[in-house]
Order: C-alpha cells, then sequence, then structure tokens
C-alpha cells in the first residue's frame, strides 16, 4: 500500500516541524514549505494527495494558494488553517 503524501504550508517552523513529525510518525509521507510561492514550486515538482496550509503567510497566503490551484483545476483537497481569532 502507497504512502499518502501530505504537503504542509506553514511559515512558522516550529509548527510546520510539529505536524510533520507527527503525521511522519503516524506512516504519512509530508514535506513541509514555508509560504504560498514555495507550495506552487513543490506541487511542480511533487504530487500531493493533501495539502495542510496556513491561512495568513508571507510571500503568498493560503487563499490565493487555493484560487491558483482551482484556476488550473488541480481539485486536492487542502484544509486551511489559521491562529486568528476571528
Amino acid at each position: 500500500m502507497e504512502t499518502n503524501h501530505i504537503l504542509i504550508v506553514e511559515d512558522d517552523y516550529e509548527l510546520r516541524h510539529l505536524f510533520q513529525r507527527v503525521l511522519v510518525q503516524n506512516g504519512y509521507r509530508v514535506r513541509g514549505v514555508e509560504d504560498g510561492k514555495a507550495a506552487l514550486e513543490a506541487l511542480e515538482k511533487e504530487y500531493a494527495d493533501l495539502i495542510i496550509s496556513d491561512i495568513m503567510m508571507p510571500v503568498m497566503d493560503g487563499l490565493s494558494v487555493l484560487r491558483k490551484l482551482r484556476s488550473k483545476n488541480i481539485s486536492t483537497p487542502v484544509l486551511l488553517l489559521t491562529a486568528k481569532d476571528s
């Protein structure tokens, strides 16, 4: 059985590595990147079964990544996260 590949897009280094560590311990292949631009570059090179992305990031935010993917008819599931309370 092939392991699902998850792309983590999070500008907070500690949080990104926490997500990666937990997911790897649970049997997933994981790649972490620091912003939306890096996410799009990573997706050009390697397929992801799921993208977990922060919404608020420098360079390119999570919503912009989602819009860009959908404009290219890429339907990979995207889970958007935020620490913002409103």
